[in-house]
């Protein structure tokens, strides 16, 4: 299509000049057809059609809008309705760009048409959208965005909602009116990181305890560089992350890890690859120099039963409901075997997947001491040391279905008269002495119990009645020969029995009893045997007693 100018009419002269050789991109379209009559080099330059090509094209060849939202544009345009759009406009590379048009009629030989005026508003678009990102990030970050002034006495000029919250702020007015440093739990550290700025520019992540508005202690992380405002004054922008509950969780790990490091307890964690990630310096000192991995630390630090037991029986109910709980024991760099008492923890993250497995071992030589202790005192006599009366029961209960045992009861003859005469002290070492006396002529399988006062009981396991005889006669000549100090001599009285088959055990006791009381009625320093019930009972007495 041919130019609208094609000659230079003087009074249309500068129009056209200002048509063409204006450096803003200028369209003129036919209000009725939508046809671009004429454009100007501007124009080709920026749709990237050549003039020839332009001049005759529909502008919804070009405009992006349905042809009906055209025409109803073009027609507001022409009765001066509206005369500035912002429209999108496809180049001939067919990238979309974002304009202004500027239009409105204009008449020329008579007729008609659209004088349009483009203007390429896509870079301004796209930094307005930028900004408007910026915005949001600004006002809807979690962490605190703040511009500020330097020194003493600088003041936010800028903050974002995120920086309220941390500081419990109940509006920007009240953050704008605090100074900065009063946010320290010591301002003259305000004063040290302003310098800083001043001075190099930049802080990365420096972590700050700092004080809310309410007075609230915070931990945060500080980020700021210097700035300068268009002005020339120098400002401080910042990130502020507030920290307080990592601070608050390395403080408590901190506490718990000078705890373990100070427990006695061995404690130790292996993560999820079987790793041992912590030993603590009780387990350190215990077991030295350990495997990174936990079957062979198992196999290094425990006898085998206990590896045996934690493998089998531990770490799979651990792992099954949490922990498991129980008896095992040490090896210690000493080759010595601790018994402890473990415990063992699965913890398990989110998904339910092993986190890791850890180990708490008490000693508990020392508690089995105390029970051995305690046992040994619940079940012996606290003079002799010999059993007492209690435990020597459930021996005899014990050695029911053992055979034929047999029972040997003796007691000490006038005993009253050595207490009477050299006085209870004196008597208690006669006790003591008898039973070592008497302990000594025993086998290690033979039982001896001070049944009371001053009886004492004797269990041989099978043993006939003739050599419970022989036995009960040594003992009672080696108790005549001895020299019990200030004492002197003691003697003393035996009854013998043995354990007839299915023989009740009160029946027992009681025959054996009555044996002795017939050594005493015989003049005592004698043994009588108990024979079954209506059946005469032979007396083996000592010589020198044959006529008491």
């Amino acid at each position: 299509m041919s130019t609208l100018f094609p000659a230079a009419e003087p009074p249309d002269l500068l129009y056209r000049q200002m048509f063409r050789t204006n450096p803003a991109v200028k369209l003129l379209l036919d209000p009725q057809t939508g046809i671009i009559v004429d454009a100007n080099p501007a124009a080709a330059v920026f749709y990237g059609y050549p003039l020839e090509q332009l001049r005759g094209m529909k502008i919804s060849a070009i405009n992006v809008l349905p042809p009906e939202q055209i025409r109803e544009r073009m027609a507001a345009a022409h009765s001066r309705r509206q005369q500035f759009f912002e429209f999108q406009h496809r180049l001939a590379n067919g990238e979309i760009r974002d304009v202004h048009v500027f239009t409105g009629p204009v008449t020329v030989d008579g007729r008609e048409y659209l004088h349009s005026i483009i203007f390429d508003i896509s870079e301004q678009k796209r930094q307005h959208a930028q900004l408007e990102v910026y915005r949001d990030l600004f006002y809807n970050l979690p962490i605190g965005l703040y511009r500020n002034t330097p020194g003493a006495d600088g003041r936010f000029i800028a903050v974002n909602p995120a920086m309220l919250e941390i500081f419990d702020a109940p509006s920007e007015a009240a953050l704008f009116a605090c100074r900065v440093a009063d946010l320290y739990e010591e301002p003259a550290n305000r004063q040290a990181i302003s310098d800083e700025l001043l001075a190099h520019g930049a802080i990365h992540r420096r972590e700050l305890p700092l004080r809310t508005l309410s007075g609230r202690s915070i931990w945060v992380a500080l980020t700021a560089r210097r700035s300068q405002e268009p002005d020339g004054r120098v400002v401080f922008d910042g990130i502020v992350e507030d920290i307080t509950t990592r601070k608050q969780a390395e403080t408590l790990r901190d506490r718990l890890t000078h705890l373990l490091e100070a427990s006695p307890d061995f404690v130790s964690i292996t993560d999820a690859q079987q790793q041992v990630v912590y030993l603590n310096a009780a387990a350190r000192e215990m077991v030295g120099d350990i495997p990174e991995r936990l079957p062979e630390v198992i196999g290094q630090v425990h006898p085998e039963w206990a590896a045996q037991r934690i493998c089998e029986e531990g770490i799979s109910t651990a792992l099954e409901t949490g922990h498991w709980q129980g008896e095992s024991a040490i090896r210690l760099r000493n080759g010595v075997d601790l018994p402890v008492s473990q415990l063992i923890v699965a913890r398990r993250d989110r998904d339910g997947q092993l986190d890791c497995l850890s180990t708490i071992m008490r000693d508990l030589s020392e508690a089995k001491r105390q029970q051995a202790a305690l046992a040994y005192l619940a079940g012996h006599d606290r003079l002799t040391g010999v059993m007492n009366r209690l435990r020597f029961d459930e021996e005899l209960e014990r050695h029911r279905d053992r055979g034929r045992p047999c029972l040997i009861m003796f007691d000490i003859d006038h005993f009253k008269q050595v207490n009477d005469r050299f006085g209870h002290a004196a008597g208690d070492r006669v006790l003591q002495k008898l039973a070592q006396v008497a302990q000594a002529q025993l086998r290690e399988t033979d039982l001896l119990a001070r049944w009371g006062g001053e009886e004492f009981m004797v269990l041989l396991p099978d043993r006939s009645l003739e050599v419970a005889a022989e036995i009960a006669e040594r003992l009672r000549q080696t108790i005549a020969d001895t020299d019990f100090d200030e004492v002197g001599t003691i003697t003393c009285s035996f009854g013998v029995a043995c354990r007839a088959n299915d023989e009740r055990q009160d029946n027992w006791l009681r025959r054996v009893d009555e044996a002795l009381y017939r050594a005493k009625a015989a003049g005592r320093n004698c043994v009588q045997l108990a024979a079954p019930e209506r059946e005469p009972c032979p007396a083996l007495r000592h010589p020198a007693y044959d006529h008491a």
